[in-house]
């Protein structure tokens, strides 16, 4: 169906609130004055969100001042780009090749499947999803779909 970004990335701003409250997160978004509309499946863009959110959550938790950042905009060839960048600690540059392999994770208690699942339901939007990180300044998730 016609999904709105702002509507998007607002709908999980109010599921993740508490978690945000919870860990002092400074959740800042920068949501354009038009309304950036593109198709797809509302329930499933909402769980790749939710999944990059609370990625970003578990990388600033450690972090003095956490900030997580949503952004939408415009992008080229008629695109819309959707980014959840964190201040957090990054990935190792040891561990990005195979951060999006099923069943891989950085985490202590994380399953592996999140970034491969949300990948894939990414491409079957026809769209990407690409991440950036820099140990110990953050991470940069980018969306485009």
């Amino acid at each position: 169906q016609i999904l709105n970004a702002a509507t998007l990335i607002e709908g999980v701003e109010t599921l993740m609130a508490l978690d945000f409250q919870k860990y002092n997160i400074l959740f800042k978004k920068e949501l354009p004055k038009e309304s950036l509309q593109f198709k797809g499946d509302p329930h499933l863009l909402e769980q790749v969100i939710i999944n990059l959110v609370k990625n970003a959550i578990d990388a600033v938790k450690s972090v003095p001042k956490p900030i997580i950042q949503a952004i939408a905009f415009a992008g080229n060839e008629g695109k819309i780009c959707l980014q959840i960048t964190d201040n957090g600690q990054g990935i190792p540059e040891d561990k990005m090749e195979q951060i999006f392999v099923p069943f891989f994770t950085t985490k202590d208690t994380g399953s592996g499947i999140g970034l491969s699942l949300s990948r894939q339901i990414i491409r079957m939007h026809k769209g990407t999803l690409e991440l950036h990180s820099r140990e110990s300044e953050g991470t940069s998730v980018t969306i485009l779909i």
